[in-house]
């Protein structure tokens, strides 16, 4: 407990959360149990900290520190919408991986084997528009494939990279704001929305987030520029 009110204070000292003091904070929690009473305690002593630096001239700053902070002190690891697992015919998988997509606020990091379905090249289209960095590593192969939207997301200014040799690039994920991860069966396109047998997994346990954070930067150097 001691050390995260130190790390929540130090956080403060700039009025500002990064992306990766979140994820180190996050890491932080999830090394140790804390039970619901202590995350309780420990979001009330962020809002008290607030509270106390707040001023005229910082308000709208400090706010936004206190939200994203609260955030990952409040998990308690029952949030429907971000740690669960979705199945097509059950769920809408192309709607849930929409909402989770439009929630990024810095960087999306995208590895999937294939993208055609129009509505999430929207949806990815419309965050880089937002100035958010987003960034897609696919199969080489797919991208000629009849309905691809990989060269319609590259000419819209998104970076693509493709893999060089002859084994498939058949990850399925997204890292968002290296603080959730969407993955599973679940290939971004119509059919696999509409008639296959699908599923995906939205989490924010923060090893598993770090985990694929890694092996997407990791393909990410290894990779060429489409």
């Amino acid at each position: 407990m001691d050390e995260i009110k130190d790390y929540i204070n130090q956080s403060l000292k700039d009025n500002f959360m990064s992306n990766d003091e979140g994820k180190a904070l996050n890491l932080m929690m999830s090394s140790q149990y804390l039970s619901p009473r202590k995350r309780v305690d420990l979001v009330q002593y962020a809002v008290d900290k607030a509270s106390e630096k707040s001023n005229d001239e910082n308000q709208q700053y400090v706010f936004k520190w206190l939200k994203k902070i609260t955030q990952v002190l409040g998990d308690f690891g029952t949030d429907a919408e971000h740690n669960n697992a979705y199945f097509s015919h059950t769920n809408d998988l192309r709607n849930k991986v929409i909402e989770a997509i439009e929630q990024t606020n810095q960087d999306l990091s995208i590895s999937l084997f294939t993208i055609s379905d129009n509505a999430i090249s929207d949806a990815i289209c419309a965050v880089h528009e937002r100035g958010i960095t987003v960034r897609i590593v696919t199969d080489d192969d797919k991208v000629l494939d009849r309905g691809s939207d990989i060269y319609r997301l590259k000419h819209h200014g998104i970076p693509v990279k493709i893999d060089s040799n002859n084994s498939l690039m058949h990850h399925k994920f997204a890292v968002i704001d290296s603080l959730k991860v969407i993955t599973g069966s679940y290939n971004w396109t119509r059919t696999a929305s509409e008639l296959n047998y699908e599923n995906i997994l939205i989490t924010d346990n923060a090893r598993i987030v770090d985990a694929f954070d890694k092996e997407f930067e990791r393909l990410w150097q290894q990779m060429d520029m489409l």
